[in-house]
């Protein structure tokens, strides 16, 4: 029933996709969210452990209204995706701030790791990398059956990129080396833990795990790191930013763990800064710091 009510309100955003453009859908989301927000007391308790990080100084009521941008900025992400699907001649205008610095990066034929999050809406993004000259290859959990659909589940397009599937082989890690060898794009989301390797860094305050499986790598096949996060700027224009560059090498297995642990730490500096400078486009509803 969960599942039925919940394509349900999928399918009357498609519908009003279809009859009122973008402008209409994100008339209709505001109330809804606010009426989630609102009777909701479990988006709250799952929101907390990041509001109360990154807001420490607000009280209950603009904890709540936080609460409410973050559901409302994630509900824009996901209209967004639905309209760049079903719609063909859908598109959003890319600041891409350092697209010549990725140029140069494929340009060394070592492949590129590029480190994301669950920020902003980063399938725009990789509609936009494409334009990189090789192949991209997208390490993720893909679930066909999802409600929310992926925007080229719904376009019925061919899927711009490759997916390499994280619940598959020895976690993808295979088809994931044989493409950085063969000098492609592999992007890999590092924000959110789920098996492999893993480095305790600070984030926000507070120790956390992070999968440290993208830097062992990249030592592995000498590929480099950018750390590519994105963030919607307003309706139709969104921006990309490379917030950092490094080569993480290989070394004795005594060194590794020190090794795993300077990367991630860059990383999650990298990811401090942007909810710093984007507070409201970070989408983890659970208890990170828990995990």
């Amino acid at each position: 029933m969960k599942k039925r009510l919940e394509a349900l309100g999928h399918a009357i955003f498609y519908v009003t996709l279809s009859l009122a453009g973008l402008r209409g859908a994100y008339l209709l989301l505001g109330p809804v969210i606010f009426t989630y927000v609102a009777c909701s007391r479990r988006i709250h308790r799952l929101t907390r452990p990041y509001v109360s990080r990154r807001f420490p100084d607000h009280g209950p009521l603009r904890r709540w209204w936080d609460t409410f941008l973050i559901m409302h900025a994630f509900g824009r992400v996901l209209v967004d995706r639905a309209w760049l699907g079903r719609k063909s001649d859908a598109a959003f205008q890319g600041v891409f701030e350092d697209d010549a610095r990725l140029q140069d990066l494929v340009g060394q034929g070592r492949g590129l790791v590029l480190l994301t999050a669950h920020v902003g809406n980063w399938q725009s993004a990789l509609a936009q990398i494409t334009e990189l000259g090789v192949p991209i290859n997208s390490l993720m959990q893909y679930e066909q059956e999802a409600v929310a659909k992926h925007f080229f589940d719904l376009s019925g397009r061919e899927c711009p990129f490759r997916i390499i599937r994280s619940d598959g082989f020895l976690g993808g890690m295979v088809e994931s080396t044989a493409a950085l060898q063969r000098g492609e794009v592999v992007t890999i989301m590092g924000d959110r833990y789920a098996g492999g390797p893993a480095a305790e860094v600070d984030f926000l305050g507070s120790p956390v795990r992070f999968p440290a499986a993208a830097y062992s790598l990249a030592a592995a096949t000498g590929a480099p790191v950018a750390v590519l996060l994105t963030a919607k700027l307003d309706r139709y224009r969104y921006g990309l930013k490379v917030w950092d560059v490094f080569y993480p090498e290989g070394g004795a297995r005594d060194r590794r763990r020190a090794a795993l642990q300077k990367w991630t730490a860059r990383y999650a500096v990298c990811l401090e800064n942007y909810v710093r400078r984007h507070p409201y486009q970070w989408y983890n509803f659970f208890d990170f710091w828990r995990q």
